[in-house]
């Protein structure tokens, strides 16, 4: 009996870049800089990022820009979003006691210090990052901005969007 095999090694693969940002801004107003720094035109996504953690879900802001001409979408998530978290203190008492406490979770927990990413899924190889990146830190808000390898990160899936 033959047996076939498919070789797979052929297979375009659009670039994917990711740039990490460092800025306490509110996420409408790190995409109204971002606009206006440079010239993209980001808005609201219509779904955020949802991640499914320990029986309770995550929710990320993100913005989409969508560049048709140069075949370019940029996102904008932040990577840290606030929650409350249940408690509960045993006492030998009768009652036991509960609270809430306030916590931050993480997108990509390797990147706690960074406030947003910025997915750029492009078909050009030629971009230009260090380009994007310095255009960036010309925003006075932002205390710093970087490349970010992508293979790097463990938990790639919470970057796959829609």
């Amino acid at each position: 009996m033959v047996a076939n095999k498919l070789v797979l090694d052929n297979f375009e693969v659009d670039a994917f870049y990711l740039c990490a940002i460092h800025a306490s801004l509110p996420s409408y107003k790190m995409a109204f800089l971002l606009n206006r720094q440079l010239e993209l035109k980001f808005s609201r996504a219509k779904n955020d990022v949802e991640v499914l953690k320990d029986n309770h879900t995550e929710v990320y802001p993100r913005y989409v820009f969508d560049d048709e001409p140069n075949y370019t979408t940029f996102s904008l998530v932040k990577n840290k979003c606030l929650m409350y978290q249940k408690s509960s203190v045993k006492n030998t008492d009768l009652f036991t006691e509960s609270y809430e406490q306030l916590i931050t979770k993480n997108l990509i927990s390797e990147y706690k210090n960074v406030d947003y990413f910025l997915k750029i899924e492009t078909d050009n190889f030629n971009y230009s990052l260090k380009l994007l990146v310095s255009n960036i830190l010309k925003i006075t808000q932002v205390i710093t901005a970087f490349a970010v390898d992508y293979e790097t990160i463990k938990s790639k899936n919470n970057l796959i969007f829609e």
